[in-house]
């Protein structure tokens, strides 16, 4: 198998990672379509919050997208594949890799913020490239990561915007990156997304159905990562302002 037909994509958080395989996977069916008809994604390590998983799918529905416990099938569809992709969480060390593909080849590409000191990623990769120009913090050893499921709750325009502003304003200890799709209660889902030191961007409105009726079912999670977070408090004013009924307005 050629090495140029995985691609895996490791560095930092925040740096575009997921970002740089939407840009690539665009370009390809873009100009290549009749050479890249199947092309497959894992992102591995995220445990059952799968928000970039879900990005991917929402923007390239051709694209077949695999999680940590799809990790067979995704080795199954490898075969067949024109493409893939894996790109690999912060708190996953390289031996995954070996575990995972059984020496199979592969194409290492590490994505680090502008200036970053050289570290295992440039050993690693043959390809190293300039990311977002996240602040990475002096405590990057003792960085914490929490994932929240909130599939089946709905939250006001609001309450969101109340909460979310006092989480990146650093209300619950130091936040270097956060990023979820939320279910609003008016029925649309946006993907929200802060790094540390990078301009903050829109909210975006995901091109999903309006859910208006029954228990809310879309997929909906967040993401956050940071030091000294105060998870407690966080999973109790999640709890709080998460409700399980819309509100149409």
């Amino acid at each position: 198998m050629d090495e140029d037909k995985i691609i895996v994509v490791g560095g930092y958080i925040g740096c575009g990672k997921t970002a740089w395989i939407c840009q690539q996977i665009a370009l390809k069916e873009k100009a290549f379509p009749k050479y890249y008809q199947k092309i497959i994604y894992l992102k591995a390590g995220t445990e059952q919050v799968h928000i970039d998983q879900k990005r991917i799918s929402v923007d390239f529905p051709k694209v077949k997208v695999f999680c940590d416990i799809q990790k067979a099938n995704f080795i199954e569809e490898l075969e067949s594949a024109d493409l893939a992709y894996i790109e690999l969480d912060i708190n996953l060390g390289l031996g995954y890799l070996e575990e995972l593909l059984n020496d199979l080849p592969y194409y290492p590409v590490a994505i680090l913020p502008p200036g970053c000191k050289r570290c295992k990623w440039h050993s690693w990769a043959k390809e190293v490239l300039t990311g977002a120009a996240m602040k990475i913090s002096n405590s990057i050893d003792k960085i914490e990561i929490l994932r929240l499921p909130t599939t089946g709750k709905v939250i006001s325009g609001d309450d969101f915007n109340d909460f979310w502003n006092e989480l990146i304003n650093g209300a619950y200890g130091k936040v270097m990156r956060v990023k979820g799709i939320f279910h609003l209660e008016d029925g649309n889902i946006i993907y929200a997304d802060f790094i540390y030191g990078v301009e903050c961007i829109d909210f975006l409105n995901l091109n999903l159905s309006r859910y208006l009726h029954g228990e809310p079912k879309c997929f909906s999670a967040i993401e956050i990562v940071g030091c000294s977070l105060n998870k407690i408090a966080l999973q109790q004013m999640i709890e709080k302002i998460y409700v399980t009924t819309y509100k149409v307005v």
